[in-house]
Formats: C-alpha cells, structure tokens, sequence
C-alpha cells in the first residue's frame, strides 16, 4: 500500500493544473473551477447557504477509477481535498480545495435475496427510497431525504427504523474505499480483508478516505401509520410536561416498532412529536385497505381520545396510514429546506428535568428568533443493543434512556449580519449550557461541532479513540483526510 506525501504543506492548484493531470492518468472526469462561470457557480451550492466556499476546483468522477485517479492528482500536487456527497456538511466545499464532488455517483443496487442495498458514494437518501420503494425494502438512513446515504451514515446515522433496527453504522456489511494512496480496497464487516478499515468507518466520518459504495442491511417496510401530533402548550410548564411525559413513553412504553421524535420550534406554543409504527403485521398493507387510530394499539393510549396528547392542552392529530418511502421519508422535508442554517448537536444520556427545562428555557424564553428550532430524537432501544466496541460510533457509551439533541440555528441573513450573529450566540450558549448534563458527541461535521471547543475526542470517539487511532495510523498515516472530526486532533 502506498503512503501519500507527508508533508503538510497546502498549496493552491488551479483547475487546469488538475484536468492536466488527470488527463495525464487517462481519467475524463469532468473538473470545473472558477473560470467556468455560471457553470461554477451552479455547482458550489449547498443546503446549508451559510457555509459558502469558492473551491479551486471540483472533480466530478462517475466511477471509482475516476476518485481514485482524482485523489492521486490530488496529493501528488499538495493541495487541500474535501469530499461532497449530499453538501449538508460544513467543509464540503471549502474555498481553495479540490472537491471530490460525489454527486454523478448515485447509484443503488437492491439485493432482494439477501436483502441487502449497495448505494453509491454521491447517492441521496431520496435517491435510494426511489430504488427500494418497488421492493418494500429500507436501510436505516435519516429523516430528510436531501441528506447523503454516506456522509450521513459513517458518521453514525438514524431515523425511522432505528428503534427496530438500529443505528445506520451496525447495518453496515461492507464497502469500497479510495485511500489516501489512490488505491481502491474492499472492507467487510466480519470476515475478509479490512475488517478493520469497516469498523473505523462504522462512526468515524471521513478519517479514512473516500467511500465509493456501501453495502447495508436492508427491512422490510412498506405501508406504516404515522404522522405529525402538534401538541398546543401555550405556557413554558406545559411544554416541560408534555416534552417530559413524551419522553417517559418514547423510552419506557413504546415498542420497537414505534419511532418518535420531537421538536422545540422557537418562540412557539407547541411542541409537535413525529411518530410512526412500522410493524406490518398492525399496519395494514393492501393498497385499498384502511386503518385508523384506534386500530394501532401502540399509539392508540398516547394518542387518541379527545384530550390533548402528553398532557398538552390539545392536540392537532395529522395521523394516517402512510407509504413509508414517498409518504413517511418526506414528511420533514418542509422543515428542513435548504437556507441558512448556524448548527450544532450533541447526545444527552438522558432527558431529565433540568435538561426539559433548559431546552425549554432557551426555546421559549430565550431564543433568537421564530424559524429556529431543536430536535430531539430517541437513542434508545435497539440503538443501545450493540456493545459500544462493535463499531466506532461511540455514541455516549449507548445508554439506554439517550437522546441526540440537534440545535438548530436557522435565520434570515441581513445586512448588517445581526440575524446570524443572534443565531450562532443562541446556539452556542445552549451548547454550552447542555455541557453540564455529561453530554457526548458525534462525527457529524456540522458548522457548529466543526468550531466548537467543547467535545474533547474522547466526548466523540469514548474508549475507541485508541483503537482508532492505530486505523488511523494504518491507513492514512499522513492524515490526508482531515476535514472532518478528525481522530489525530489534539
């Protein structure tokens, strides 16, 4: 295995420079720098406009011999590498890197007999519900199908199916990856080669290098039952309540097969939960047949009758019998649509009354303005049935009664900037008052994990931070790939 350049020297390489290059390689991968105009301009978009960058230049590979020509050109010529594949993260397209833009590459293959799906690296979430839908088959992926299948997944990864399935990392059976030399290799989950590159990208991040295809388990899911429950709780001891007695079902009542969350919407007098249950044996499958709420026992105690739900005042009920891929994914799309975004995130152990009414405090009485919001979302369940040693998503050490917390910092831009400013001080201090409930971390590169000096290593990567930096040391020993939250940091 070769080793790339040791030197830790940046330099700026203009587009050209890289279509020579990779010319000289026999690679045709489309290259796109600033010269290019309205062409360049179209391509350095993101979902999140607040993390703007004017690349040097992007490569557009459409094979894995395309990254690996790519990544080679790359660290011959010295230059900063970033990797794009859904653009949600903060260094996706820093200014004056080469992008390896991923988004030609978004391919999905369903294997119906062993239920497995392998995505490429570029693939959206929205891209393989499309493929899956005609099988009834899902991977545990997130909630906003904008979002990127690997940037998303190897960083941990979570949503509908989780309290049933899992995290998206202990789904993982194998993938392909371009390392630091250019060199493409397959990494298996339990038997072959590389089984130890796979566990380092089981909730690492990009500490690795580039994947080009992975391989997950896939469910069977089709029709499930579901929706929003906008939860009206005009006082702040309300919203504590119902937030509090939401999360005394979601951890201790619901069934596996039921999936929750909740959202904290600024200066609002509700607290909406998002529900869903995903057994087929309760949700009927027929494409005439009918169901209602009083037919699902799992939700039919915390959701029906006339009272408001969770002790809420009243409740807006938007539940019906949904199509789990084109009905039940989308569902959160209007919430998180692309704009401007200052984000941070962070795994609480558990929600207890004094994080109820912090969380409260700062999104009622304190917040910065009315379109931001914090999302809650369970970490318990089958979530915390795989030893922390499994993979490398730490996770909190997977406690039982967890919960991933994203504050979510969205604002208007300004003129004078005031609006970002109030976002990002809003967002920073309810990091920093969330610090003292023992919280931990995750590989999501978020703008305000990326700048926070809060979550120490070990918050982030627990006791399989020394593991992983042997993996580290084996397979990138010039830290070539370090625009993310990176294992050989101080």
């Amino acid at each position: 295995m070769l080793a790339p350049s040791t030197s830790t020297t940046v330099t700026f390489v203009d587009a050209a420079t890289v279509r020579k290059e990779l010319a000289n390689l026999g690679c045709n991968a489309t290259v796109i720098g600033p010269e290019d105009g309205d062409n360049y301009k179209a391509n350095i978009t993101s979902w999140n406009h607040d993390v703007p960058g004017t690349p040097a230049a992007l490569v557009q590979p459409t094979t894995t011999a395309d990254v690996c020509a790519s990544v080679k050109v790359v660290a011959k010529l010295g230059a900063k590498i970033v990797i794009a594949g859904g653009r949600h993260g903060k260094n996706c397209l820093e200014t004056n890197a080469i992008v390896i833009d991923m988004s030609l590459m978004k391919a999905v293959e369903v294997n119906t007999v062993e239920k497995l799906v392998t995505a490429e690296g570029g693939c959206k979430l929205g891209d393989m519900d499309v493929v899956c839908k005609p099988h009834s088959l899902a991977c545990v992926t997130g909630t906003n199908p904008d979002t990127g299948v690997v940037g998303l997944s190897i960083a941990g990864g979570g949503g509908y199916l989780s309290r049933l399935h899992g995290m998206a990392v202990d789904n993982f059976v194998s993938a392909e990856v371009v390392l630091a030399s250019g060199e493409a290799v397959m990494c298996f989950k339990d038997t072959g080669e590389h089984t130890d590159l796979l566990w380092g990208l089981q909730g690492a991040g990009s500490n690795f290098g580039i994947v080009t295809k992975l391989t997950m388990k896939a469910h069977p899911v089709d029709m499930v039952y579901g929706g929003v429950c906008v939860n009206i709780a005009p006082s702040t001891k309300r919203a504590r309540t119902v937030l509090g007695n939401w999360q005394e079902w979601i951890t201790n009542e619901a069934p596996r097969s039921v999936y929750s969350l909740a959202v904290l919407p600024c200066g609002a007098p509700v607290v909406p939960v998002v529900v869903v249950e995903l057994d087929m044996a309760v949700v009927p499958q027929g494409p005439k047949a009918k169901c209602s709420l009083k037919s699902i026992p799992s939700l039919k105690k915390p959701f029906g009758g006339f009272r408001g739900a969770f002790g809420s005042l009243a409740s807006i009920k938007l539940l019906k019998r949904r199509q789990y891929h084109t009905q039940m994914q989308p569902l959160l799309m209007a919430m998180q649509e692309p704009g401007h975004y200052y984000e941070a995130s962070c795994i609480l152990p558990n929600l207890t009354p004094e994080v109820i009414e912090t969380l409260v405090e700062f999104t009622r009485v304190k917040n910065p303005n009315s379109i931001a919001a914090v999302l809650i979302f369970p970490m318990n369940a089958c979530m915390t049935d795989a030893p922390t040693e499994t993979t490398s998503f730490w996770g909190g050490g997977r406690q039982k009664d967890g919960f991933w917390i994203i504050i979510e910092g969205k604002f208007k831009p300004d003129k004078k900037g005031k609006n970002r400013e109030a976002a990002v001080l809003w967002v920073k201090d309810l990091r920093n008052a969330l610090s003292k409930f023992n919280v931990s971390d995750t590989a999501h590169t978020l703008d305000g994990n990326m700048e926070s000096d809060i979550a120490a290593l070990t918050s982030i990567f627990g006791k399989n931070l020394p593991r992983l930096r042997e993996v580290k040391a084996k397979y990138d020993p010039a830290n070539f790939w370090k625009c993310n939250r990176n294992v050989m940091s101080s």
